[in-house]
């Protein structure tokens, strides 16, 4: 709970500073026995005439001891570059996003995490502190054929396996999240 209240804060000195807007994720999660990876893309909008460098918190969820991020990438995809990754914690990381007047950007952030126990989490929550709604967002779930899912905090919008894998997907506009995304499993 503490960790959440210090990367909330974070998130709204960042949301107070309205120039710069949270508009969209596009993510992938892949869960199996081991690890619950994510990759997604952010985009962020600056709708006022002034470029803006602001200080972006990312977190972490921290539900158990045994699920630690083992790695962490994060890349400035509109502008080509490696931001560099600072007060990396066990909840979270921090990263200057940098954009310019009138223009979008687009991040590319992926991590891995150790699965601790029968749920692995992805926090979505902290959308409110930009107060403002995801104009669109999009979640994808693989999951191995180890795993059992037994249900999920959002209900997905469609099921279907390739190959064996199964895969979840979950699509919203104007998406401003009540909870976290969790899914709960068992492994077989």
């Amino acid at each position: 709970m503490k960790s959440f209240a210090i990367f909330y804060l974070l998130l709204c000195s960042c949301a107070l500073c309205q120039d710069v807007r949270f508009i969209r994720e596009d993510i992938t999660f892949e869960l199996s026995k081991e690890y619950f990876a994510v990759e997604g893309n952010y985009w962020f909008a600056n709708p006022s005439d002034r470029g803006s460098e602001r200080s972006i918190y990312y977190p972490f969820p921290t539900t158990g001891q045994n699920n630690s991020v083992d790695s962490v990438d994060i890349f400035d995809i509109t502008h080509g570059i490696r931001p560099e990754i600072s007060d990396r914690t066990k909840s979270g990381f921090s990263f200057v996003l940098t954009i310019s007047g009138h223009d979008t950007v687009l991040y590319h952030i992926a991590y891995r995490q150790k699965v601790g126990g029968d749920s692995a989490m992805y926090i979505l929550r902290s959308t409110r502190a930009w107060n403002r709604p995801l104009e669109f967002a999009e979640y994808k779930l693989a999951v191995e054929d180890s795993i059992t899912i037994i249900g999920f905090s959002y209900h997905p919008d469609k099921v279907y396996v390739i190959e064996g894998k199964k895969f979840f997907l979950w699509r919203r506009t104007n998406f401003m999240p009540e909870k976290d995304f969790v899914v709960r499993f068992k492994a077989k």
